[in-house]
């Protein structure tokens, strides 16, 4: 049967896009991953140039891991109004502001003369983070019906690891043919574009998405926010599992770089940009797979997304265990991008179901209170490597430095921890979602 030519192809195409996406269609996704993906960029800059900042400031390992540390600093500070926003504010126009302000933040970092300027600087960049990522989050859950958030989440939580992956690139790229500081001010630049972009966006009624708009929210309390949403036994699981984890995660994303710059004969140039790859390579790869079995997965029990981001966990730190032993470098490469590839497969699962565990006038809040505890630990792992790298000596050309290979064997297994935590909390899943 031929296509009747009297329709448009831009209507045909638009009528696609609502059948697979819903009503809003694919643009506020690509503004919000752009968010996620500028948000990640700055992150990723610092990996990257690590060596050079440590080497211009003069500081430690252990202090090169409190910079990791700044960030949630910030997140005691702003995670309950960050969440509180994101429940009663017009959340575009919330994302806009931060991102703006971000930008400056970023370019100033270039402009520091000491540890402690450079940490006060990471510090204030972790607050804009704090507050976009819920409303960010909270945003999708209502732009997008259950059969197609999974998709969303999948996208949405790959974007900040294509961005650290090209900010790591880009910050060891800048370094050797500039300096550090000049990659810091590139990055700064975007921000602003994206900004406006999503000051553009349309305000969609919370609970929109699932045919039951929400009101009366103004009357809530934001602690009675954070009690509603730790009561739920299973969120406190996904909570616990999903930091523990992540945080682990975060911290080898971190040293990675140095790691292959002390530990095999790439240059630091080379170990960004290899480090760089590997993370888009398997972000991408982990997307397409956890997308793939989320959409398998969609109308079954609720337990199977803890399930498969337990099993995918495991798989994944089992690679990366193998990448910091005594083997050859291309074993090292493949196995990093094995191990990125699954953990980041079971991410789009969980934000699914942490929309589906509470009621759309708290999801704002549960996104924050996660978000913060995987701020935690995320923070808490570069500056525990750090500490125990400290404790091993490795020399690296006559130089004596701390041993990340052996930290990292110490702290990889905390994956394995966080996929048991998730695995124990699938049967909570039926339990009764938080009340509003």
């Amino acid at each position: 049967m031929r296509r009747d030519r009297t329709v448009p192809r831009h209507a045909i195409l638009r009528e696609v896009s609502a059948r697979l996406w819903g009503t809003y269609g694919r643009r506020p996704l690509v503004v919000l991953c752009l968010v996620a993906f500028v948000d990640a960029v700055d992150r990723g800059i610092l990996p990257g140039v690590l060596s050079d900042v440590q080497d211009d400031l003069g500081f430690s390992d252990f202090q090169a891991g409190l910079l990791g540390t700044a960030f949630v600093l910030a997140s005691f500070v702003v995670v309950v109004p960050a969440g509180y926003l994101a429940d009663r504010t017009a959340r575009t126009k919330t994302i806009a502001i931060v991102l703006a302000s971000w930008g400056v933040l970023s370019m100033v970092t270039a402009t520091v003369t000491g540890f402690a300027q450079f940490l006060a600087v990471r510090a204030l960049l972790g607050v804009g983070e704090t507050v976009d990522n819920p409303a960010s989050q909270s945003l999708i859950a209502d732009y997008y019906p259950a059969q197609s958030r999974g998709r969303a989440y999948a996208w949405q939580r790959a974007a900040p690891l294509f961005g650290t992956a090209i900010g790591t690139a880009i910050g060891g790229l800048v370094a050797a043919l500039t300096s550090w500081r000049w990659a810091f001010v590139l990055v700064g630049m975007p921000g602003s574009i994206v900004a406006i972009l999503c000051w553009r966006l349309p305000q969609p009624e919370r609970g929109e998405s699932d045919g039951a708009v929400a009101s009366g929210g103004e009357a809530r309390r934001a602690r009675d926010d954070v009690r509603a949403v730790l009561a739920v036994l299973a969120l406190r699981a996904l909570m616990t599992g999903t930091a523990i984890a992540s945080g682990a995660l975060a911290g080898i994303g971190f040293w990675a770089p140095s790691f292959y710059d002390r530990h095999t004969s790439l240059s630091k140039d080379q170990a960004a940009g290899i480090v760089g790859g590997l993370i888009l390579l398997g972000a991408i790869a982990g997307t397409l797979i956890g997308g793939s079995l989320l959409g398998h997965l969609a109308g079954r029990h609720r337990s199977a997304a803890m399930r498969l981001t337990a099993m995918t966990q495991s798989i994944g730190g089992v690679a990366l265990l193998i990448v910091f032993l005594d083997v050859p470098l291309g074993v090292r490469i493949v196995m990093s991008f094995i191990g990125t590839a699954f953990v980041v497969a079971g991410f789009p699962a969980l934000n699914a179901l942490t929309a589906g565990l509470v009621p759309a006038p708290l999801r704002g809040m549960a996104f924050s209170v996660t978000g913060f505890f995987t701020a935690l630990a995320g923070a808490a792992s570069p500056l525990l490597i750090g500490f125990l790298a400290d404790r091993f000596e490795y020399t690296v050309d006559g130089e004596v430095k701390g041993d990340l290979a052996r930290a990292f064997l110490l702290v990889t297994p905390l994956l394995f921890v966080g996929a048991g935590v998730l695995w124990r909390g699938r049967d909570l899943t039926e339990e009764p979602t938080a009340a509003t």
